[in-house]
């Protein structure tokens, strides 16, 4: 009997330990970046690498870093030292911050701008140099299935399947919309892969409406407003697939990224998690009267126009509501 009752209790501790010693090689601390056109953003969280799961956020951060801005101002397509040495800077700032946390591996992606700029790769090359962090520039595409995955790992509902979603992320030079279907019985991403974007539309209003390239912000906005929604919603309709716009039709739309979840959050009463084109229509209807005096924030350049760009798209999908992630491109990066 005592030697059966040993055995048993070397078998449990043996299983236990094995147990541990599993759930311990699962568990892993990495940090992730989102270099994009306008913000740099970095999290450190804790990653179930087995399950592919981020179990728990340990910090985030992020920086204003107006890249966009400067390769639009560039006489040559090209990102100058000023930009890309504010550009370390920021990225060191967040770097330390995530230091005391000791992560085992910190990656990141870079978006529109160095995709667009002619010395993009040089630069991230150099920020890769300058920080130690290992940065890919990304495809459109990749960006957008990153967005997909970042999104529905957010959402933390393991009952919710890919076929039941859209995500739309608009960054400051590109736009993404992700909605996978099963098509001869395998998974299929439609992509849609849009230019206008929030730096890309502010630029506009600045230079084709009001005829002052030179200017820092276009607000007021103003009267121009519905010349800029028929602009969008020209756009839209011509530059999205009919697929798209059937996907959009009969599924739940999450939107991430840098507009839908500060810019527009922030300026609609109360901070919604998810928001109506009614709403949105209020709100802009008073916004685009507000000089950048009567705005805040380090993106008040491009506030009042991000309400024109988002609503002008949902009016040409007839999309009637948005629920707000809070993800970019991060978790995606976190569990790759």
């Amino acid at each position: 009997m005592r030697s059966a009752a040993l055995s048993a209790v070397i078998l449990f501790c043996s299983l236990l330990f094995a147990t541990t010693a599993e759930a311990d090689r699962c568990q892993q601390v990495r940090a992730g970046l989102d270099i994009g056109s306008g913000t740099t953003k970095i999290a450190v969280a804790r990653v179930n690498v087995c399950q592919l799961r981020i179990e728990k956020i340990l910090y985030q951060d992020q920086r204003a870093v107006a890249w966009n801005e400067a390769l639009a101002h560039s006489p040559d397509n090209q990102l100058s030292p000023a930009i890309a040495q504010a550009g370390a800077t920021a990225l060191r700032q967040l770097l330390s911050g995530a230091q005391r946390f000791h992560p085992e591996r910190i990656s990141g992606v870079a978006t529109a701008v160095f995709r667009n700029a002619s010395n993009g790769e040089a630069v991230i090359a150099q920020l890769q140099q300058q920080t130690g962090a290992a940065i890919s520039i990304i495809s459109q595409q990749q960006e957008a299935k990153l967005g997909f995955l970042s999104a529905k790992a957010a959402l933390g509902d393991p009952g919710i399947r890919d076929e039941q979603l859209l995500v739309w992320d608009i960054g400051g030079g590109s736009m993404q919309m992700t909605a996978w279907r099963q098509a001869a019985g395998k998974p299929v991403a439609d992509i849609y892969q849009g230019r206008l974007a929030s730096v890309t539309l502010k630029n506009f209003i600045l230079t084709v409406l009001k005829n002052q390239p030179d200017a820092a912000s276009p607000n007021p906005i103003g009267s121009w407003r519905p010349s800029v929604l028929r602009f969008v919603q020209f756009y839209a309709a011509n530059d999205v697939s009919p697929q798209i716009r059937q996907d959009v039709a009969g599924r739940r739309v999450i939107g991430i990224g840098g507009v839908h979840g500060f810019s527009i959050r922030n300026q609609l009463p109360g901070k919604p998690a998810r928001y109506t084109l009614a709403a949105l229509q209020q709100v802009s209807r008073q916004q685009v009267w507000k000089g950048d005096s009567e705005l805040s924030g380090d993106y008040r350049a491009t506030d009042v126009s991000n309400l024109l760009l988002v609503e002008g798209y949902m009016q040409a999908l007839k999309i009637n509501e948005v629920t707000i992630v809070e993800a970019s491109l991060i978790q995606g990066v976190l569990l790759q």
